[in-house]
């Protein structure tokens, strides 16, 4: 596999180069500032990205994680020496493959990577673009929603969503980012760390309040998913 390292320290770096190296796979690139990573990453179209945390003394990595989810569905494997509990829960929110504490050894870089492919050929299997519905566990039976039906989806846990409908609302076990990945990239985009949306079923913005109406739901739009929205709109 072809494999994009995030890491600002030299001596960790090197061990990772290595680990790749025996494990018969590419290192493609690598970068310890987050802006030149992410044009790399773009601009090189890894298999996986291997994402250090702090990036120049920040906590720049999960952001950057963020912004490789609304662009691609290239798994990501955390490597990071930071076990603090928080951090860790706002890594998971960006649906990683893995999280290998440092010093990063061979067996857990293996395994992780082993873990990626099959994620690869899973998304590769359900070809995501061409998806035109799916099936929702509704109880005890398992319920047909449309997905151009689906206005759009929230979350107010980590691991739980729900899929907003105009003549329902479902919950499903899966992050939002997870449920992002699922769907159509063009079609459906994130607007908030806790919303994505139909791009579809959009009827108004509103510039005061940085709000999207969808049948007479208003969705947040947050400020690190600003500048994507703002592209996305014709405006004369």
């Amino acid at each position: 596999m072809k494999i994009y390292v995030v890491e600002d320290e030299i001596i960790p770096l090197d061990d990772i180069l290595i680990t790749i190296k025996s494990l018969n796979h590419q290192c493609v690139g690598y970068s310890g500032d987050a802006f030149e990573a992410l044009e790399q990453i773009e601009s090189l179209k890894p298999d996986v990205v291997l994402m250090d945390i702090h990036l120049n003394g920040k906590q720049q990595g999960i952001q950057l994680a963020r912004e490789i989810n609304k662009k691609s569905n290239i798994p990501l494997i955390y490597t990071s020496s930071d076990i603090t509990k928080s951090v860790i829960n706002e890594a998971a929110d960006t649906n990683p493959i893995s999280y290998i504490i440092k010093p990063v050894n061979e067996k857990d870089l293996l395994a992780a990577l082993i873990l990626a492919e099959n994620k690869i050929s899973s998304i590769n299997d359900s070809s995501p673009d061409e998806l035109s519905e799916i099936f929702i566990k509704n109880r005890k039976k398992l319920e047909k929603i449309n997905v151009n039906d689906i206005l759009f989806a929230f979350t107010d846990t980590k691991n739980y969503c729900t899929i907003v409908t105009e003549d329902t609302k479902l919950t499903v076990r899966n992050s939002i980012v997870g449920l992002q990945q699922l769907l159509n990239h063009e079609q459906f985009i994130q607007t908030h760390r806790a919303y994505i949306i139909n791009w579809k079923k959009v009827d108004a913005f509103y510039e005061g309040t940085q709000s999207i109406e969808i049948k007479e739901h208003n969705i947040p739009l947050g400020r690190t998913y600003k500048d994507s929205v703002y592209k996305r709109l014709k405006m004369l």
